[in-house]
């Protein structure tokens, strides 16, 4: 049998690596956020927006279960910021400046995948069985508030109404106790309500736990820091739901919260 030159065998062992990689990043068609105009894509991380001459600035897409990393067009002398403007159930996407030419490529480049709030499954635990829920991943109902997707921000916020709520979907591997904390922020002088995190079975009405809690003044709304909120005990298996929602709001807003964050105890013995 004839051996391979060693140069290409190697440039085959590469392309045969790279090829899955290639392919999972190809962008498909992205239908949901079509409009007049404006074609939609994406890939594992990113949608990409092709845009007519004739659209003009601002344009709106569906609101996005993904932090934004950045938004910007494909053409890098077009000067000028790309700026998102999240709405409860939509996106504004603004620019000052876009290329010229029949056709313009804009890209929203994210943490994750951007995935529609209809795509979302439940959160899974991680390996020590502590669940991580990011705000991202919360689904917001009320009067205003939404999740805010800037890098700077990314967070549930406009948390000013008596009947705003957000919930996370996760999955609980096995019953046991968990410590609970909150990433928050909250501005100078706005500390001070009251909130609870109720915690139940999914699409059940009773409330397996709750936890009551002040809100922690930061010193800004987007000044995130950790507040531990204490202990809560889940005694069932399967998909479950925690929900945030206000007592009293104090001030002006609630807080902005950027995660939940449920660690897992030692089993009693």
């Amino acid at each position: 049998m004839k051996q391979i030159p060693y140069p290409v065998a190697l440039c085959l062992t590469v392309i045969a690596i790279l090829m899955p990689v290639f392919a999972q990043a190809r962008p498909t068609r992205f239908e949901a956020c079509d409009s007049q105009g404006v074609k939609a894509s994406r890939d594992d991380t990113t949608l990409y927006l092709t845009i007519d001459a004739t659209v003009k600035s601002p344009i709106t897409i569906p609101r996005l279960a993904a932090a934004l990393r950045v938004a910007t067009f494909a053409n890098p002398q077009v000067e000028g910021q790309v700026t998102i403007i999240p709405n409860q159930e939509t996106w504004e996407i603004h620019w000052k400046e876009r290329p010229a030419g029949d056709l313009a490529l804009l890209w929203l480049q994210f943490d994750s995948a951007p995935l529609l709030p209809s795509e979302l499954k439940p959160i899974a635990a991680t390996g020590d069985g502590s669940i991580y829920l990011p705000a991202h991943l919360a689904r917001t109902r009320g009067e205003k508030i939404r999740y805010e997707p800037q890098p700077h921000k990314n967070t549930v916020g406009y948390w000013t109404g008596k009947a705003d709520s957000a919930t996370w979907a996760f999955v609980v591997d096995r019953p046991g106790r968990f410590n609970v904390a909150i990433l928050q922020g909250c501005g100078k002088g706005q500390g001070g309500s009251t909130a609870t995190l109720a915690f139940s079975k999914k699409d059940e009405k009773p409330v397996e736990a709750m936890l009551g809690f002040e809100t922690l003044e930061t010193g800004h709304f987007q000044n995130f820091q950790w507040h531990n909120i204490g202990e809560v005990e889940l005694s069932f298996t399967g998909e479950a739901e925690v929900m945030i929602a206000p007592k009293l709001i104090n001030k002006a807003a609630l807080m902005d919260v950027r995660a939940v964050h449920l660690i897992r105890l030692p089993d009693q013995k």
